[in-house]
């Protein structure tokens, strides 16, 4: 379902950063967490009291087959 609204980038500039990078190459950059290699993905939410867009690079984790 997406997530419509003005989007309020992060006031952490490595998180704006990384998803301008993903966003801009349409997912072929800023897909690992920082410089760790680790995979993330971009979860797009909407702020519990501004209502603004937001979103935040979070680590794809893998155990035992399973996501988390």
């Amino acid at each position: 379902m997406p997530v419509d609204g003005d989007y309020q980038p992060s006031t952490q500039a490595w998180v704006r950063d990384q998803v301008e990078a993903y966003e801009s190459s349409g997912g072929t950059q800023g897909t690992t967490l920082r410089d760790t290699g680790l995979p993330v993905v971009i979860i797009t939410n909407r702020g519990a009291s501004s209502g603004k867009v937001r979103k935040t690079p979070v680590m794809r984790v893998e155990h035992d087959g399973s996501y988390a």
